[in-house]
């Protein structure tokens, strides 16, 4: 089975992977851009900021080791000024090098390594990126990889080049009913017509247990305490509260639902640009991802009130930076029941007027289903789907609890670790579609980065919008700033 390229805007250092390849020079110095990937005690490179790592062997690759649970390796970018596709060649080689022997954690089928757009920043070929992003997609479809990858890119411009490069043959692994959906779905996004729901099945990659596996773990903290016989998790959580007191029990949760990092899965959602989310997940993944792509601009609907200017997430049964937020017992959620109507109301004004997607959720809540059925009062005469629900096999989408939606199972088999690949695979294909039909698809038309890659289409059309943003006399029209603003949305510092 060859590994699948995975694009994705966002910070490397905070991704959930099992191996990552960073950028150095011929002396072994790493930016300080990466410096979070790497050993506090490394000793100071030659320039400030930067650290050492020890000399590249004649492979140009140094293995720095394991560090919290990623292997690293660095690649000299800068040694015999290598050309855009020696580069491309020498960053897959060292792509399989870290992933020779490499284990594939929590629960993935496939390791997964991650590197940015290497050798485009101090590596020399920074104006030269549309080549650069151009080699590496080439190559990496001339030979078959032993592992998964993930492109992770800081700058929507370097996004927006790499999808517009990218085609259709880069997911030969899905079927082609998948590949379908994924589009279907892309261009809802693409045209801002999607919104998110996110379960704890979209945080297993990140080593994050669903509600069922948190619950047993905690209770196997109190072998006295008896919860068998109990099949709601509700009444399970009660149990452990009042058996173990509700500090003890929160702080088990907290334990096993905080994390620093995110999943590639999270990380393809958060691209997606989507302005409505909600979620039952306690922990802050999605909000990380999301804080890679745009930076602080996520209103958490349990912590922060939505002004309608920006993206906002809520978080239905609260969030574990807020831990008296959490609803964990029967008897929390029947003390709330009223308070949270009005929460209820907006995943209900979601169903109702746009197009729901769930990913990682059961729909088996039983909370949910209450309100889907209140939703399905006034959707019914319409028979109309009020969204789409991704699961990972047959089976799961039999077992749903409402079923008024679109079912899409990535796999007929069991193998959940092998599913689970498949739906990153369509949450790869979806963002790619979307980044198609968004308004950002060109946002590096006029960054003289990529203008040696330019087709003479793309070249003619720069030239002339240059001319226009050069013309003084045109700024003091009142409608200057509107094309303004689509001169800087095509990658244009004014």
């Amino acid at each position: 089975m060859s590994g699948h390229l995975f694009v994705a805007q966002g910070d490397l250092t905070r991704l959930a992977c099992d191996a990552v390849v960073v950028p150095c020079d011929g002396r072994g110095n790493v930016t300080g851009a990466w410096s979070g990937l790497l050993p506090d005690d490394l000793p100071l490179g030659d320039l400030p900021g930067w650290r050492r790592i020890g000399a590249p062997g004649r492979s140009g690759v140094v293995d720095v080791g394991e560090l919290d649970g990623r292997r690293v390796l660095a690649l000299d970018t800068h040694s015999r000024r290598p050309s855009p596709t020696t580069l491309a060649d020498r960053t897959w080689d060292a792509i399989d090098q870290a992933g020779t022997g490499l284990p594939a954690r929590d629960g993935r089928a496939v390791p997964l390594v991650a590197l940015p757009l290497v050798g485009t920043g101090a590596g020399g070929l920074r104006h030269r990126r549309g080549e650069v992003v151009t080699a590496l997609l080439e190559r990496c479809r001339a030979r078959s990889l032993s592992v998964d990858a993930a492109l992770v890119l800081r700058d929507r411009r370097d996004v927006a080049a790499v999808q517009q490069r990218r085609t259709g043959d880069d997911w030969l692994g899905l079927p082609p009913a998948l590949l379908e959906e994924a589009d279907r779905l892309g261009r809802l996004a693409g045209a801002g017509r999607l919104s998110l729901f996110l379960g704890a099945g979209v945080s297993v990659p990140v080593g994050l247990p669903d509600w069922t596996t948190l619950l047993r773990q905690v209770a196997a903290e109190a072998p006295a305490v008896d919860v068998t016989g109990l099949t709601s998790p509700l009444d399970v959580a009660s149990r452990l509260v009042r058996s173990r007191g509700k500090t003890s029990f929160l702080t088990s949760v907290e334990a096993r639902v905080s994390a620093r990092r995110h999943g590639i899965g999270h990380a393809l959602l958060a691209g997606l640009g989507v302005r409505q989310s909600v979620t039952t997940n306690f922990d802050s993944c999605f909000e990380t991802a999301v804080a890679g792509v745009g930076g602080d601009g996520l209103d958490v609907l349990t912590r922060d009130v939505a002004d309608g200017s920006r993206p906002w997430l809520l978080k239905l049964h609260g969030d574990v930076a807020h831990p008296p937020s959490m609803m964990l017992t029967r008897e929390q959620y029947d003390a709330h029941r009223a308070d949270h109507q009005a929460l209820n109301g907006v995943v209900q004004s979601l169903l109702l007027t746009g197009h729901l997607l769930f990913v990682g959720f059961s729909l088996t809540d039983d909370n949910f289903l209450d309100l889907a059925r209140q939703v399905d009062v006034v959707r019914d005469s319409r028979g109309v789907p009020s969204g789409t629900a991704l699961a990972l096999t047959t089976r799961d989408a039999g077992r749903a609890g409402y079923q008024k939606l679109t079912m899409v199972p990535m796999s007929r088999g069991t193998d959940l670790a092998a599913a689970g690949r498949v739906l990153e695979m369509f949450l790869d294909r979806l963002a790619w579609t979307a980044a198609h039909a968004h308004e950002l698809s060109s946002a590096y038309l006029l960054d003289d980065a990529y203008a040696s890659s330019l087709p003479p289409g793309d070249l003619a059309l720069k030239q002339a919008l240059l001319d226009l943003a050069a013309r003084e006399d045109l700024s003091a029209s009142a409608a200057w700033p509107r094309v303004a603003g689509l001169l800087e949305r095509f990658g244009l510092d004014l």
